[in-house]
């Protein structure tokens, strides 16, 4: 619980630092999930600068990283000799880059990573897990978001589309109680339940009060 608070007072002084304007550095940021959407920019106030067409060659799409819902998962990359990820190019400040960093869960908790490439006389960076899990799918929801981003953009591959479209999708179930952390195999049954209840509870007053429910974001402007 103390990692989520962190997490949330953190997330508010970048926000405020964002509320005096973009500030000077300006990043490459590749989006290949849900950030493919306008819909989900504009709900969490980011503002590109520039948006343009980007494949990144060696590297595939994947929906290895765990949702905190059961057998659902987010998009994540991994290297991949012959494959290409599809995505756009989002030239962001450095300011709305590090919002997110939180939106991605990515410091303090660390469920994503930041992976920097160079490719064609351009760094950037996209976000990769740091936990893969085999047999997970994305949410209908979630999918949904990928293709319309894809399907908005006149550059974007119509095959690649299509493909990304035919993933199978699942429902998602109740909260992971591990998703923070994984308990040790050898813990006593009555400590277990009792450390799974205690993280089933931090894990939903984190996803209902915490993740989106910020005291700031909402006088940023673009």
């Amino acid at each position: 619980m103390i990692r989520y608070l962190i997490w949330r007072l953190l997330f508010e002084a970048c926000n405020i630092a964002r509320l005096f304007g973009h500030g000077r550095q300006q990043v490459q940021y590749l989006a290949f999930g849900a950030n493919l959407s306008d819909t989900v920019l504009k709900e969490r106030r980011i503002t590109p600068f520039a948006v343009k067409h980007f494949t990144l060659r060696d590297y595939g799409l994947r929906f290895d990283h765990p949702s905190p819902w059961v057998g659902c998962s987010f998009a994540s990359a991994e290297q991949a000799p012959g494959e290409s990820l599809h995505g756009f190019l989002y030239t962001l400040s450095g300011r709305d880059a590090a919002r997110m960093d939180f939106y991605e869960v990515v410091p303090v908790l660390k469920r994503y990573r930041r992976t920097y490439v160079e490719q064609d006389g351009v760094r950037l960076f996209f976000y990769q897990t740091t936990r893969p899990t085999p047999n997970l799918k994305p949410s209908a929801k979630y999918l949904g978001y990928i293709v319309e981003g894809l399907e908005s953009h006149p550059d974007a591959s119509v095959e690649y589309c299509k493909a990304v479209a035919a993933t199978e999708t699942g429902e998602p179930g109740g909260l992971v109680t591990s998703h923070l952390w994984k308990q040790p195999e050898n813990r006593a049954p009555w400590l277990g339940y009792i450390i799974a209840s205690y993280q089933h509870f931090a894990l939903t007053f984190f996803m209902m009060f915490l993740y989106k429910r910020s005291l700031t974001d909402r006088f940023i402007r673009h």
